[in-house]
C-alpha cells in the first residue's frame, strides 16, 4: 500500500471512495428514488409561481353540474354550446377533457356533430377529443390501443387522458407518447401542440407511425409561443418527463362554464378582443362527482388542470433533464472524500458542523439547477453518502475501540472516546484510584501447574473487571497479579469515591464466589488486598494490608469524602514510602446500613 494511504488520512479517504462508489450503485438500481422524488416535490412548492399565458380552462364546475341537474355523462347539447361560442371566439385549439366513447341521444350527439362540422370546415379552430389508451390483451412488450369514440364523424385530433399515478397515489409524471403495435400514440396535450402548430390529424397520425420528426411550439417560460421546434416521438417516448407545474390548483386562468353557455344561448356575438382568441382552451369538469380530482406535488387538483400543466411542460421542454454520468459520480465522490478528509483533521461535532454546510450548499445549487435549467442536479445521493460515510466511520471507530480496550473500561467510556476522540489526556482533575493485589500468588504460582494458573487468573481477571466498569471505572493497568483503576474519569461522577468503595467490596464479594467454587472443584482459594485513595498512594496504602491484616483500607482524605456512607475503623496515621509526612488510613467494613462486610469482619473483628 502507498505510504499516504498508510495513514489515518488514506484510511478514510479509502472508506470515503467505498462508500461513492456504493452509494452510486444503489442511486442507479433505483434504491434513492422515492428521497429524490420528495427533494423534487419540495423544490416545486418552493418555487416561484409561474403562468400559462396560452391556455385557458372553462371548468364544468358544481355551479354547472347543478344546471345540469346532476346527470352523467353531461349533456353533449350543452357541451356543444360551449365549443360553439369558443370556436367562434377564435380559439386556436379546444380540447375536451371529457370522454365520448358511447352514444347517448339522437339529438344530443348530433348537436356535438354538427359544431365538430363547422370548426373542421373553417379550419380556424382545432378540436381535440379526450379518450384512454388500454393495454392490448396478450401482447409483449406492452403496447396500447386508442379506446373508440361513439363517431367518427366528430372527426378532429384524439388524445389519451392516461396519466402515471405513483404508489404514493401522487401524480407527478407524464407520458407524451405511449407505445403502439406501430409507431406510437400521442397524449391529449400532444394533440394540442400538433393541433396548434397547424399540422392535420393524418399528419399528426403518419409522423407517430413512422417515427418522422415532427414541429411542435415550444417557447421560454412565461413567454407567448413564438416558435416551433423538431422533435421525433420516440424521443418525447424515451425522455423522463416530470410535469413542471406552474403553481398550486387555480394558477391556470379558468373562466366557468356556466356563464359562457348562457352566452351562446343568449345569441350574444362575443368581442373580438376576447380571453379565448389565439388560446388553447381546455374544458373538463371540477364538480367532485367527476371523481377527476387528483392528488399532485402541489395540491389536489382537477385532470383539466393537471392536462394544462402537461401541456406546458411539452411547451417549455422542460424534462428535467439528469446531467452527464460522470459529473454525477464526480460531485458524489468529492461531497465522500471531502467528509472523509475532514474527518481525519476535525473533531466530529466540527464534521458534522461542515457537513450539514455541505448539504445546504448542494441543496441550493440543485435548486438552482432545477429552477433555472430544467436540470435535477442530485445532491440527495452525495447526501446519502456523507452520511453513510460519519456513520461508517463511526462504526468503525467503536469497533476499534472495543477491540482495543473495551474490555476495561465501560460502554460511557467507549461512547465518550468516539463521539469527542482522543483528547481526554489533557484533562486535569481529582479522581478516586483503588489499588487491588493478589495475596501470595508468587507461592501459588510456584506451587500449581502453569495451566491451573492461567485459568484461575484468567476467571479472577474477568470477575474484577466485570466488577470495575459496574461501578463506572476505567482498567488503567495491569500490574502482574495486581489491578489498578481509576473513578470519575474520563467520565465526570461527583461520587467517585463512593464507586471506589463500593468496587473494592463488589470485587471481594465476587471473589468469595469464585473461591465456593474452585473450592468445590478442589482447587486453591485467592486472597486479596485492596487500597482506595483520593490522591495517587493507592498502591503504597494497599501495602499495608498485609502489616495490619486488613482487606480494603481507604485514605484518610477518601474517608473523609465518603462520610457516614462507610463504615470504617481508624487504622492510625501511618508512614508510607515516598510521603514525607504519615498518611491516616481507615480499614473499610461496610457500607452504612448495608450487611456487606470485609473478610476482617467476618473472622470477629468488630469496628472500635
Amino acid at each position: 500500500m502507498p505510504r499516504f494511504l498508510s495513514g489515518r488520512v488514506g484510511r478514510a479517504l479509502l472508506l470515503g471512495l467505498a462508500v461513492s462508489l456504493g452509494v452510486s450503485a444503489l442511486s442507479r438500481v433505483g434504491a434513492l428514488a422515492g428521497w429524490q422524488t420528495r427533494a423534487v416535490d419540495t423544490f416545486l412548492a418552493l418555487r416561484e409561481r409561474g403562468s400559462a399565458p396560452d391556455l385557458v380552462i372553462v371548468p364544468i364546475d358544481e355551479a354547472a353540474f347543478r344546471e345540469l341537474g346532476e346527470r352523467q355523462p353531461l349533456s353533449r347539447r350543452y357541451l356543444a354550446d360551449l365549443a360553439g361560442l369558443l370556436v367562434s371566439s377564435g380559439a386556436r385549439v379546444v380540447a375536451f377533457d371529457v370522454q365520448f366513447r358511447a352514444p347517448t341521444s339522437a339529438q344530443e350527439d348530433a348537436a356535438l356533430l354538427a359544431v365538430a362540422w363547422r370548426a373542421g370546415s373553417t379550419g380556424a379552430t382545432r378540436l381535440v377529443w379526450a379518450t384512454v389508451a388500454d393495454p392490448r390483451p396478450g401482447v409483449a412488450p406492452l403496447r396500447y390501443e386508442m379506446g373508440p369514440l361513439f363517431s367518427p364523424a366528430l372527426g378532429g385530433f384524439v388524445g389519451f387522458v392516461n396519466a402515471p399515478v405513483g404508489p404514493d397515489g401522487v401524480i407527478r409524471r407524464l407520458d407524451a407518447v405511449l407505445p403502439a403495435e406501430r409507431g406510437w400514440l400521442p397524449s391529449l396535450a400532444l394533440a394540442v401542440l400538433a393541433a396548434h402548430a397547424g399540422h392535420s390529424p393524418a399528419a399528426l397520425a403518419d409522423a407517430l407511425r413512422e417515427n418522422r420528426p415532427l414541429a411542435l411550439p415550444v417557447r421560454s417560460p412565461g413567454r407567448p409561443i413564438e416558435e416551433t421546434a423538431a422533435v421525433r416521438p420516440g424521443t418525447l417516448g424515451a425522455a423522463s418527463w416530470r410535469i413542471d407545474f406552474v403553481g398550486g390548483p387555480g394558477t391556470v386562468t379558468a373562466i366557468p362554464a356556466g356563464p359562457l353557455v348562457a352566452l351562446a344561448r343568449s345569441g350574444v356575438k362575443g368581442d373580438a378582443d376576447n380571453p379565448f382568441r389565439g388560446k388553447i382552451v381546455l374544458v373538463g369538469a371540477t364538480f367532485p362527482e367527476s371523481r377527476d380530482l387528483y392528488p399532485t406535488p402541489v395540491g389536489l387538483m382537477a385532470g383539466v388542470e393537471i392536462h394544462a400543466n402537461i401541456i406546458e411542460t411539452l411547451l417549455s421542454r422542460r424534462t428535467l433533464l439528469p446531467p452527464p454520468l460522470g459529473l454525477n459520480l464526480a460531485v458524489l465522490a468529492a461531497a465522500c472524500l471531502a467528509v472523509a478528509l475532514l474527518s481525519a483533521w476535525l473533531r466530529p461535532l466540527w464534521v458534522a458542523v461542515a457537513s450539514a454546510g455541505l448539504i445546504a450548499l448542494f441543496a441550493a445549487v440543485s435548486y438552482e439547477a432545477y429552477a433555472r435549467g430544467g436540470y435535477w442536479l442530485d445532491f440527495v445521493a452525495p447526501v446519502t453518502g456523507m452520511l453513510a460515510y460519519l456513520q461508517g466511520a463511526r462504526m468503525v471507530v467503536r469497533r476499534r475501540l472495543r477491540r482495543t480496550f473495551g474490555e476495561f473500561v465501560s460502554p460511557e467510556v467507549v461512547a465518550r472516546v468516539a463521539r469527542d476522540g482522543a483528547t481526554l489526556g489533557g484533562e486535569l482533575r481529582t479522581v478516586s484510584v483503588l489499588m487491588s493485589d493478589v495475596r501470595g500468588f508468587t507461592t501459588m504460582a510456584e506451587r500449581l501447574p502453569p495451566a491451573e494458573v492461567s485459568e484461575t487468573m484468567n476467571e479472577y481477571f474477568t470477575a474484577m473487571v466485570d466488577v470495575i466498569l459496574a461501578h463506572r471505572g476505567m482498567v488503567q493497568d495491569f500490574i502482574g497479579d495486581g489491578i489498578l483503576a481509576v473513578f470519575g474519569a474520563p467520565l465526570d461522577d461527583a461520587d467517585h469515591p463512593m464507586q471506589a468503595v463500593r468496587s473494592a467490596l463488589g470485587m471481594q464479594a465476587a471473589l468469595d464466589r469464585l473461591n465456593a467454587r474452585w473450592k468445590a472443584a478442589g482447587r486453591s482459594p485467592l486472597a486479596i488486598g485492596a487500597a482506595v485513595d483520593t490522591g495517587n498512594t493507592a498502591a503504597r496504602i494497599e501495602g499495608l494490608n498485609r502489616e495490619l491484616g486488613t482487606t480494603i483500607l481507604v485514605s484518610g482524605a477518601a474517608r473523609a469524602v465518603l462520610g457516614d456512607r462507610v463504615t470504617a475503623r481508624e487504622r492510625g496515621a501511618l508512614p508510607l514510602k515516598g510521603k514525607a509526612e504519615p498518611v491516616e488510613v481507615y480499614e473499610v467494613i461496610g457500607l452504612a446500613g448495608e450487611t456487606e462486610v470485609t473478610d476482617a469482619t467476618a473472622r470477629g473483628r468488630s469496628p472500635e
